[in-house]
């Protein structure tokens, strides 16, 4: 199966000029402009066609989330006031409800899904190397697995701030491997033995958005650590649907940073309405539209840094849109690099260097070497920027492919139902694994102290994985883990 090891996307459009949208004075369908449309036009004016609201979404979903996901609020001011500062009766008109909350809640479980999905994969991998071997290559994997786990509970943090309940120990919140991430995607993710295969799928699963990142320049090598009408014919001409938002996502979508990003959007869209709702006006800045709005959740919910009991990563609470800011920013930076580095965080917040994003710890596993260290100038610009494709080529990651178990891709249970010994072991991993799940549940309902079993529950399913991949289930392949809802 061929792995895309790398998704490119067109570059950034800069932050367009006030007056330079179509429909920007009023909803002037007639004026011969072209360009995207106006941003009220796009969340309020029903009278515009598919295609218009399609190309809209895709122009103010990427300057919007450009600017506040990388902190430029007063960029972000002058954007906004360009787009809301000439209210019209005909917008005030066009505005219609929209129940937000089930469509966030659809759009958010599939964030945790996404999140989720991811550490299986990782965790079976991690656990398929055979103990005293590739000890570099299992820090990486394990770092990167437990900021997937604080992916989701972070995601989690999101929902309970919109007052919505997440979800994430209940059959249809499983993974069912193989399968493809909820995006326009061209590769599939499974369990697997660790390998140059699956080390591939990562690479894939964690690609960035942008094509060019910032050289390393460190030389040091590191362990990796609703609103007025209610009519059935108005609601019938809105676009803002969950079946046109998600469509959305299936077709322009390729990577987890560019779901957050039109995530981030949405989420700021229904905050807009939220905010005209209680108002009376649209808001002209980011200070009005921080705080109030949908995030009216319990934050005696929210799971806090002294209450997470893993390591990497920073925990943030969400109470407001600067929350979900927070939040979004630490899972793409994590993910495919911040600030267009090949690092999780800006490495001048940190005395001894910084780690190095998912993707990029993936592709040193990979290609058997550190970032850190290596010559990149045949690779960079005149800017210090190279392609995101670029190899490390520093110091030496000795790397053992074959010191792996052979277990079976994608096992099931009812691979063993003919050996009562592995079904036994593989009932038992499979209800461990469930705990972990419930203890992180209790925690996001409100009891925060069940996720301290979190770390009992992580080191017996490693002891339960070891045990299952290291007994033959045919020939040529032992038995491994198989992350299913327990059936009794």
């Amino acid at each position: 199966m061929r792995q895309r090891l790398i998704n490119t996307t067109a570059p950034q459009e800069t932050l367009p000029q006030e007056g330079k949208f179509k429909g920007a004075k009023g909803f002037n369908k007639s004026a011969l402009v072209t360009g995207p449309i106006s941003l009220p036009s796009l969340l309020f004016d029903s009278g515009i066609s598919k295609a218009d609201w399609i190309e809209g979404l895709k122009h103010h979903s990427k300057t919007l989330t450009n600017l506040l996901l990388n902190d430029q609020i007063d960029a972000f001011n002058q954007y906004l006031g360009s787009q809301f500062g000439l209210e019209s009766a005909e917008a005030k008109k066009g505005l219609v409800t929209i129940d937000y909350r089930p469509i966030l809640q659809d759009l958010l479980q599939t964030a945790i899904l996404i999140e989720h999905s991811t550490i299986p994969p990782y965790l079976t991998a991690l656990y398929s190397i055979k103990d005293g071997t590739n000890a570099l290559a299992s820090q990486i994997i394990r770092s990167v697995a437990v900021e997937e786990m604080l992916h989701m509970i972070m995601v989690c943090n999101v929902m309970n701030a919109v007052n919505i309940q997440p979800s994430v120990n209940r059959p249809q919140n499983y993974p069912s491997y193989p399968m493809k991430l909820p995006m326009n995607v061209d590769f599939y993710v499974g369990l697997e033995t660790f390998s140059t295969n699956s080390i591939a799928t990562f690479i894939a699963i964690e690609s960035p958005s942008s094509p060019l990142v910032k050289a390393p320049k460190s030389d040091k090598v590191g362990v990796p650590k609703a609103l007025v009408s209610k009519s059935a014919a108005v609601q019938e001409t809105s676009l803002w649907t969950l079946e046109n938002m998600k469509g959305f996502i299936m077709e322009n979508v390729h990577t987890i940073g560019e779901y957050y990003d039109v995530l981030f959007f949405y989420i700021t869209v229904f905050q807009i309405i939220a905010y005209y709702k209680e108002h009376g006006s649209l808001p002209q800045n980011f200070e009005e539209l921080n705080t109030g709005g949908i995030f009216t959740g319990d934050p005696a919910k929210q799971i806090r840094p002294e209450q997470y009991y893993g390591s990497g990563g920073k925990l943030h609470p969400v109470e407001a849109l600067s929350g979900v800011i927070a939040v979004f920013q630490e899972i793409k930076g994590q993910g495919e690099g911040a600030d267009d580095s090949i690092f999780d965080v800006d490495p001048s917040q940190f005395e001894e260097g910084a780690e190095l994003a998912h993707y990029f710890r993936f592709k040193e596993v990979f290609h058997e070497h550190f970032y850190l260290g290596g010559n990149y100038q045949p690779f960079m610009d005149e800017n210090g920027m190279m392609p995101v494709t670029t190899p490390p080529n520093g110091k030496a990651l000795p790397v053992d492919w074959n010191a792996a178990y052979p277990m079976k891709p994608n096992p099931k249970m009812a691979d063993y139902e003919s050996n009562p010994q592995l079904y036994a072991q593989g009932k038992a991993f499979n209800q461990t694994y469930k705990n972990l799940l419930d203890a992180i549940q209790a925690a996001v309902e409100g009891n925060a102290k069940e996720l301290e079993k979190s770390i009992m529950y992580m080191y017996a399913l490693k002891e339960q994985a070891i045990g299952l991949m290291s007994q033959p289930l045919n020939a040529q392949q032992n038995a491994g883990p198989t992350f299913e809802y327990p059936i009794n």
